[in-house]
């Protein structure tokens, strides 16, 4: 293995499996403990898709580090945000589960947030030159 594939292959890990970990949570039904999480359902929502976009934005600028990171940026959002819509539907078939629009806005705010985290702090350590 090239080190160009094994460094793509381990950027794309964590957000592949964190992608696993989401489908298989929302195969099941169960009563989790969110009364006292901001705004409840829609704030579990944003975290959840928050990590997603960070963990996306994350492979992507590492797997396509020339390209122009406001596309890259753009690529993870889609990428979070179409999982998000993936995983509506599929909570629509799940027994005791139910699909909500207004469960991808909060998805997608996450997904903006988080790749704009990851790009911000690839931002801020990013090696600097010096001007002479």
């Amino acid at each position: 293995m090239s080190p160009a594939t094994r460094r793509a292959a381990l950027s794309w890990a964590p957000a592949v499996l964190y992608m696993g970990l989401i489908w298989t949570l929302s195969s099941f039904t169960f009563d989790a403990p969110i009364d006292h999480f901001p705004l409840r359902d829609k704030g579990v929502h944003f975290v959840e898709y928050g990590v997603l976009g960070m963990l996306l934005a994350h492979a992507c600028f590492r797997t396509w580090p020339r390209h122009h990171r406001l596309r890259t940026a753009a690529l993870a959002i889609l990428i979070t945000v179409l999982w998000g819509w993936l995983d509506e539907i599929h909570q629509a078939f799940v027994p005791g589960r139910s699909s909500d629009a207004l469960d991808l806005v909060a998805d997608t705010a996450g997904a903006i947030t988080g790749t704009l985290t990851r790009a911000a702090i690839h931002f801020l350590h990013r090696p600097r030159t010096a001007n002479r």
